[in-house]
């Protein structure tokens, strides 16, 4: 069970010995062969294996990124669990300490995932065999209630240090800070931290918790470690800008192991000394670190850093036969729903790259919302179009990946000058994403230096009126002050939910039109400065 103590006194209670024994239930037993038998050579090797952003993808998937006519079937939770129970025998075999852990975002992304609120999923992750694995901010999205409930009854064991109640200012009860974990003669604390912009892009609930400073968080997890520690290893869920701002504040870290930003990086990045790792998103690959330390002083001598690409399906000896299981339950619980073609797509539906360019997916979407909710303008997130859909049959399931989130059609009678400073914070990359729009044009100004500013705003082909009332469709996420683009709207005369979920009007959208032909104007028109 977690120590409950406030982050100001974690020193103090452990001089005490209060917390000996807490931290002590979440230590993994030595191992049996004293370090001198296993080690003889003054270098020892760990190996970590690690996952991110798993987003509940139980199955393979097309490779559509790599631009091939007939791209493979990459990855899936069976694949994660086959591969990482492979390397970590042969590592084990050449004399390797080998660590498991996950930087984060479990379950939700998928039909599989999100079954019983993403329990199942859970279960099935728990066999791959992690020694820890970190909170993300998706773990909160069916609240915070269902997210205690998941930890405790999966038994996944979830660190996060820099969270707090908001009430009460006392470290959270349902995951502790870090966990120490025992290979051979070494204890290593391995210690979650979780992006502070959460809040702004989850459940409401998490609004009762705090959300602090990682870099800060890890100086107090430092002070109130136990004695004889002897590498301190972060995973996080912060993306990789974040994590070099922690490495340039702790330069003495080795290794920070990554999530959040779904950054594929092959050969890891580094900041100082640190090495940074992330492995994409979607159990796509299994990322693999190698660093030999010197024995006596725990120094690094040498790290390295590789993806493994989970394009084949595992040998049989190397299957896990506990996740297999629980992946076909999953399966079999969403399949024939989920495979029921609800229409056409003429060409395909494709994300945005560019924060001034619509997308054709982006266009589909608030296109949908505006004509669903017989509203002036639709505005849709970014963030919230989680897949690029083929040309062809489309089934439930593609309508699901577009939009897996257990967000509702909400209207908002707002001003023009309300919705102007909504374009603004998309136009500034003030907010967390950018935003899609139907029915109005965006005119932006872009100056020598890059910087962009709106300059011109039309609603219905005349310029915004500032007085005058828009109704604006958008997702219950936007509307609950997801994002930051406004404050949260309560429920009232200028909000009106529809409880329709954003992938049940994909799929309406798609039994009215039977083929659908995606639009793929630029409703932003852009004016650069020499």
């Amino acid at each position: 069970m977690a120590c409950r103590f406030s982050a100001f006194l974690w020193l103090a209670v452990l001089a005490a010995n209060s917390c000996a024994s807490a931290n002590s239930s979440t230590t993994a037993p030595a191992e049996p062969m004293p370090a001198a038998a296993t080690h003889p050579l003054e270098r020892v090797h760990f190996v970590v294996l690690h996952t991110n952003d798993v987003h509940g993808q139980v199955l393979p998937r097309k490779a559509t990124w790599l631009k091939r006519p007939d791209p493979p079937m990459v990855g899936g939770l069976a694949r994660v669990a086959a591969r990482v129970k492979r390397e970590k025998a042969a590592a084990e075999k050449d004399g390797a300490l080998v660590l498991v852990v996950d930087g984060g975002d479990w379950y939700q992304g998928t039909p599989e995932g999100v079954v019983d609120d993403g329990l199942p999923f859970l279960v099935a992750m728990s066999g791959v065999g992690y020694d820890a694995v970190c909170v993300g901010n998706h773990e909160f999205d069916f609240g915070v209630p269902n997210l205690v409930k998941l930890i405790r009854d999966s038994k996944l064991p979830a660190v996060v240090a820099n969270l707090t109640e908001r009430e009460t200012g006392k470290p959270i009860a349902w995951a502790p800070p870090w966990r120490i974990v025992q290979k051979g003669a070494w204890k290593i604390a391995i210690v979650g931290l979780l992006t502070p912009e959460t809040p702004e892009i989850t459940h409401p609930d998490a609004q009762k918790l705090v959300f602090g400073d990682p870099a800060r968080a890890l100086t107090q997890v430092r002070t109130a470690l136990p004695a004889g520690i002897d590498w301190i290893l972060p995973i996080t869920h912060l993306g990789v800008d974040d994590d070099r701002a922690v490495a340039k504040a702790h330069p003495e870290l080795p290794l920070i192991v990554g999530g959040h930003s779904h950054t594929f990086l092959k050969e890891g990045v580094r900041e100082g000394q640190t090495l940074i790792v992330q492995t994409g998103a979607k159990a796509s690959a299994l990322g693999r670190v190698d660093v030999w330390f010197d024995a006596q002083t725990k120094k690094v001598l040498e790290s390295s850093a590789r993806l493994i690409d989970l394009d084949a399906e595992p040998a049989p000896e190397d299957r896990v036969a506990a996740v297999d299981t629980a992946c076909a339950a999953l399966v079999k619980r969403s399949e024939a729903r989920m495979n029921e073609v609800v229409g056409e797509l003429a060409a395909p539906l494709e994300r945005a790259k560019d924060p001034l360019s619509s997308s054709s997916a982006g266009n589909f979407l608030a296109d949908a919302l505006r004509q669903h909710a017989v509203a002036d303008v639709g505005l849709m997130n970014r963030g919230g179009i989680r897949a690029d859909l083929d040309a062809g049959p489309i089934t439930r399931r593609h309508a699901f990946e577009l939009c897996p989130f257990e967000n509702n059609v909400t209207v908002l009678t707002i001003t023009g000058s309300e919705l102007a400073a909504m374009i603004t914070k998309s136009v500034e990359g003030t907010a967390h994403s950018g935003l899609e729009v139907s029915g109005i044009v965006v005119e932006v100004a872009v100056d020598a230096k890059g910087s962009r500013t709106l300059s011109g705003l039309k609603v219905g082909g005349a310029p915004v009126d500032p007085k005058k009332e828009y109704r604006v469709a958008l997702n219950s996420f936007l509307a609950d002050g997801g994002d930051a683009y406004v404050e949260k709207v309560l429920p009232g005369p200028k909000r009106k939910d529809d409880m329709v979920l954003m992938r049940d009007l994909i799929e309406e959208t798609f039994r009215n039109q039977k083929k659908v032909v995606p639009n793929a104007e630029n409703r932003y028109v852009v004016t650069r400065t020499p």
